[in-house]
């Protein structure tokens, strides 16, 4: 009861106590974040909402997109921009990342998300391509959080173009039928009737409006029995037709 105190060990172990609240307190800080990430995947996964817009203050406007532009680049590229929902692909940790630092300097929680990427990275109802993540602002403005995977390729892009509006299908449909129009056999339009009217005249009119009914009936077959629609009346739809 009355024993002389060994100073040393007295040190030895308010330093181990001191060692372990440390520890205490880097585990209960790294449990913290394990459940907010866990938080935002949940939100992620849920987010079906159209009229939630997050109340975020930055200092740039770089990454800051209306909804007109966003659509621009949607129909151009032949895009959906749709909540995070029906988003079938895993989203990278680095956007969780990014998420929780703008949860923690506007100190709120987002609960909703958009994804702008090709129709096959949704799970889209009946009736992990460069995919960008979004956050609903005011004013139809999104914030642009992160963005993964390949960039669009040329060949994706030139595809798209003839998909973008109705406009551009006539449009792509009347070059196409120009063409067969332009370069068949002037034997092959008369049908081997042995008639000399030289290349122009109006069997060559004849043949291009010939192609370019016959090309807009099979066209218009496959869009109703493929379900496929031009993009400005489906990038932010979510179904297939």
């Amino acid at each position: 009861m009355f024993d002389s105190i060994d100073i040393k060990k007295e040190l030895i172990k308010v330093r181990s106590n001191s060692e372990n609240d440390v520890l205490n307190s880097v585990n209960q800080l790294l449990d913290n974040d394990v459940v907010k990430e866990t938080q935002i995947e949940n939100n992620i996964i849920k987010s079906s909402s159209k009229n939630y817009f997050a109340e975020i203050i930055t200092n740039s406007n770089e990454d800051i997109f209306n909804i007109e532009s966003i659509k621009k680049i949607a129909i151009q590229h032949r895009l959906r921009f749709l909540p995070t929902k029906y988003f079938k692909n895993e989203i990278p940790k680095e956007a969780i990342f990014k998420i929780k630092e703008i949860e923690k300097a506007n100190n709120l929680s987002v609960e909703h998300f958009f994804i702008l990427a090709p129709s096959q990275a949704f799970d889209l109802e009946d009736c992990n391509k460069d995919p960008l993540l979004f956050i609903p602002l005011k004013n139809k403005n999104y914030l642009l959080v992160h963005q993964w995977g390949d960039d669009l390729g040329w060949i994706k892009k030139a595809l798209a173009l003839p998909l973008k509006t109705i406009e551009s299908m006539f449009i792509t449909v009347g070059i196409a039928a120009f063409l067969i129009a332009a370069f068949t056999p002037t034997w092959l339009i008369l049908n081997g009737a042995e008639v000399d009217m030289g290349y122009f005249g109006y069997h060559r009119i004849a043949w291009f409006l010939y192609a370019f009914i016959m090309l807009c009936s099979l066209s218009t077959f496959i869009c109703f029995s493929q379900n496929v629609y031009p993009s400005e009346y489906q990038w932010n739809k979510k179904t297939y037709n």
